[in-house]
């Protein structure tokens, strides 16, 4: 499963305010043929979500 290795590209890449889609084609590049592409999508968005959350929390 590349969702904990996924999770960790993602956090360490929140602070650039890279686009969802964006984010999808970096995980793709490094996991390729791993899951679905809706799957790594839902992964990215919900990182994207949550840390946007907490932003406005702040």
């Amino acid at each position: 499963m590349i969702r904990d290795p996924a999770f960790v590209i993602l956090v360490a890449l929140q602070d650039l305010f890279i686009p969802a889609l964006l984010l999808v084609e970096i995980l793709d590049a490094a996991f390729p043929n791993s899951i679905p592409m809706h799957k790594k999508w839902d992964l990215v968005v919900a990182v994207k979500h949550f840390h946007q959350r907490r932003g406005i929390e702040r």
